[in-house]
């Protein structure tokens, strides 16, 4: 930016010696307008001057000096006032609600049960046993032995004489089963029925009255006292601390970025007098300038 700035300063500040312009019409007459200017705006002296120039020769460039203003940035402190929200403790007074426990004796009337005995009569079944007597038929077996004659194989040694073969006569034992008749015992049981007198004993029930304790639950109405706990609302008050949001005006000092203008010395080129002749020889045209130009080239 300072840069930009001096640059414009020095411009303008060339722009109203009249060099820069001069120097840049001379430019632009040398390159475009210098051979319609000799040729068909200026006289014959012009046209002359034009064809046989007679500018000498481009001089030592020279220097003048001058002073230019120019900027540069300077950091410079500056007090400012902004808003500032900040929180800030304060004491309240504010009322609650609490429930406090009270307990008050009631009386009340209850229904209690109470047991009650009493005599009551009533009757009862009994058991009894009773031996009777009484006439049973049973069967029974009765044994009877007789004498039963049977055959029975009985084996015995008979001896007898036999002749053999040589004629001698001998005595051989010869075993001989024969049937004999014996008599033995047998025994046989005849079922038989028969009425017997028995003996036993049977429960009779048997109807009987008594006395017995009954309880019994009975209710009955009584009043008691009793303590009952009920809560009680109650209003208390109390102290808080809360933030409070508070707006307030605050002063800082900040820095701040300025350009501060400041004078320099510097030494500007300037073209010198050596086209005096051709400004002479084309002023009667009216294009000195592109006359000038050229000669300066």
């Amino acid at each position: 930016m300072l840069k930009t700035l001096s640059k414009t300063f020095l411009s303008a500040g060339l722009f109203l010696l009249g060099l820069v312009p001069a120097e840049a019409s001379h430019r632009r007459g040398c390159d475009s307008c210098a051979p319609s200017c000799c040729q068909s705006s200026c006289g014959s002296s012009c046209a002359t001057a034009c064809a046989a120039p007679v500018c000498a020769p481009a001089p030592a460039p020279q220097y003048v000096e001058q002073k230019v203003t120019r900027y540069k940035q300077v950091m410079t402190p500056k007090e400012i006032t902004e808003t500032v929200c900040k929180l800030v403790q304060k004491q309240e007074n504010y009322t609650y609600t609490v429930m406090v426990p009270k307990t008050v004796a009631e009386q009340r009337t209850i229904t209690e049960c109470t047991t009650v005995q009493e005599q009551q009569n009533y009757t009862y079944t009994v058991m009894i046993p009773k031996t009777v007597t009484e006439n049973v038929t049973r069967t029974v077996v009765r044994r009877v032995t007789e004498q039963v004659c049977e055959q029975v194989p009985v084996c015995r040694t008979v001896r007898h004489t036999c002749v053999d073969e040589c004629g001698r006569c001998r005595t051989v034992c010869e075993r001989v089963t024969v049937m004999e008749s014996r008599t033995r015992c047998v025994t046989k049981c005849i079922p038989e029925t028969v009425t017997v007198p028995c003996t036993r004993t049977v429960c009779v029930a048997e109807q009987r009255q008594g006395t017995r304790t009954v309880c019994k639950v009975v209710p009955v109405q009584k009043t008691i006292t009793c303590n009952v706990t009920t809560c009680v609302a109650e209003q208390r008050q109390g102290t808080r601390t809360i933030c409070v949001p508070v707006t307030e005006q605050v002063k800082r000092t900040v820095q701040v970025c300025s350009l501060v203008p400041y004078e320099e010395t510097v030494r500007v080129q300037v073209c010198g007098n050596s086209c005096g002749g051709c400004e002479s020889a084309c002023s009667s045209c009216g294009h000195r300038s592109h006359g000038h130009s050229r000669c300066c080239r």
